[in-house]
């Protein structure tokens, strides 16, 4: 499971959205203290590096200011 968390709701939006075409599912968008945070669960199963390095590189494009891998 993937949080993300960032000041800008649109950035959670836009991610949220990209995650969820790729096979992601996509919990609620909620704000807590300013910061909007959504996450997301691969259905299925791939390589954790190739999962990473895909979500590394949404995360750098969009400036996101928190994710966090959890098993």
């Amino acid at each position: 499971m993937h949080i993300f968390r960032s000041a800008e709701k649109e950035k959670i939006e836009i991610i949220a959205g990209l995650l969820q075409q790729a096979g992601y599912r996509i919990s609620r968008i909620r704000e807590v203290e300013n910061q909007f945070t959504v996450t997301a669960r691969l259905e299925g199963r791939t390589g954790i590096e190739d999962e990473w390095e895909r979500i590394q590189g949404i995360v750098q494009h969009f400036d996101i200011e928190v994710w966090a891998i959890h098993e």
